[in-house]
This record gives C-alpha cells, structure tokens and sequence, in this order.
C-alpha cells in the first residue's frame, strides 16, 4: 500500500464517516476504482478508530458531561442518555457479531456497496419528509433506542451509511435534527471501539510485523482531520434539514458504479 492510496483512502474515510453517504461503501469502491491491495479490514477499522477519535474531540464536553452523571447527585436526564446509548448498543453489538463472520467478501464487492447507497439514498428521501421533530436525547424512549441500535447494526453493511440510518431513524421518531445527529454520533463511540477490540489481534499483527504501518498511519491522520470538518458540516447543514441532495448523491454513485 502506498502513501498515496493510503491519504486518499483516509480522506474519504474522514469526510463519508459522518456525512450520509456510507464510508464504507466509498471505501469498497474505491479500493476497487485504484486496484487497492493491502490489509482491507484492518486498514478499514484503523481509519474507524480515527475517526472515532474525531468524535471524542469535537464532543468531549457532552462526554465529560454524560461521565459526570453518573457520579452520586449527577443530572438525571444526563445519566437517563447514558443508559439510552448503552441499551441502543446492545443490539448493535448482536447484529455486528452476527454477521461479522459473513461481511469478509461483501467488503470487495462495489457493486454490493453501489446497490446498498441506493437503499441509503431512499432511507434519507424517507427521512427528509417526516414531520419535524422537537424531541431531546434524553426523551428517546427505551423502544426508540433499541430501534436506533438496531439501525447502527445494520449499517455495519457497506453502502449502508451509519450516521445517514441513525440519523434518519431519529427524524422518523419524533427527534429535532440536532438531537438526533448528537445521539447518533455518541452512540457511534461504543460500537467503534468495540470493533476495534475485536480486530485488535489483527491490528496488533500488522503493527508488530511493520506492515505498511507509515502509510496507515498517514490515512488515519487524514481520516481523523477531515472526521473533525465533516462532523461541523453536517452539522450545520442539519439545521437546515435538507437531506435529499445526500440521498441524490447517494443515487448517483450508486448508478454510476453499476452502469
């Protein structure tokens, strides 16, 4: 893997982590589009942590937050939004050790990824037209959250945007835009690191071999430059809530790859 396949992997990486259009479907197509040969999964779930750690840093206040609720005497309706991302990570995790097994080869096929954006791209159409929500993270009921779990499964599918199902999901229940896009990236936090800790042996492997480790690094420092933009970015462009022009984006990459 060269230097520059890794930086461009890590910026597409960085900037469709958190827009609605599937990181991992743009990362299967374009590995497929240069002729991508490296480590595959596990550059894919080092970019992950990358961005996880762009996550961390853009919503370290909410996190200090939520950590102190759980002290004797912290806020309730904090400490109810932790317990609201630990329930929502349940089913996650029983979707994602589910089909872990059987993703292997749907990660090198594009034009699975390319039929899957289309799926995104009619998810968000969907959510575009649900009525306007006033609802907060702390009122997401028990039921809402188990949905928004199972949505965050499974977006574990390529093409299937994670932040887009999530997102959507919560516009569908009753959650203002900004609520919604805050939950879905908090609750992305336990789910990232419990995919890294799962491929921490193959990580491991590759750091202890030095295979291709300059290079991984370098995208992951792109991945982690762009996440912290992209995550702004949507998040301004949700208080406008217009998503059709992710949904059409998602379309027209979708045609293209299988045209």
């Amino acid at each position: 893997m060269t230097t520059s396949a890794a930086l461009l992997l890590g910026l597409i990486q960085g900037l469709t982590e958190f827009l609605p259009v599937s990181s991992s479907g743009h990362l299967v197509i374009a590995q497929d589009l240069i002729g991508f040969q490296g480590p595959g999964i596990v550059f894919d779930i080092l970019l992950h942590g990358a961005t996880l750690g762009a996550v961390v840093l853009y919503f370290w206040r909410d996190i200090v937050a939520l950590l102190a609720s759980l002290r004797p005497g912290g806020d309730a309706a904090r400490r109810r939004v932790v317990g609201l991302i630990i329930l929502a990570t349940i089913p996650t995790g029983v979707i994602g050790l589910s089909i872990d097994h059987y993703l292997s080869g749907l990660f090198e096929s594009a034009p699975f990824a390319a039929a899957m954006l289309l799926v995104t791209g009619l998810i968000l159409l969907v959510a575009e037209h649900a009525r306007v929500g006033v609802g907060t993270m702390a009122q997401v009921s028990a039921v809402q959250a188990v949905v928004l779990g199972v949505a965050q499964g499974i977006a574990v599918l390529p093409g299937i945007s994670r932040s887009g199902s999530t997102i959507a999901t919560g516009l569908m229940l009753g959650m203002d835009a900004q609520a919604a896009a805050r939950f879905s990236f908090l609750m992305s936090i336990p789910a990232i690191l419990a995919a890294v800790a799962l491929h921490a042996r193959d990580l491991a492997s590759n750091a202890a071999a030095g295979n291709n480790l300059l290079p991984m690094a370098a995208g992951a420092g792109i991945a982690f430059l762009s996440g912290l933009g992209a995550i702004h970015l949507l998040l301004k462009l949700l208080a406008r809530r217009k998503l059709w022009p992710f949904s059409a984006y998602c379309w027209g990459v979708a045609l293209w790859v299988l045209v």
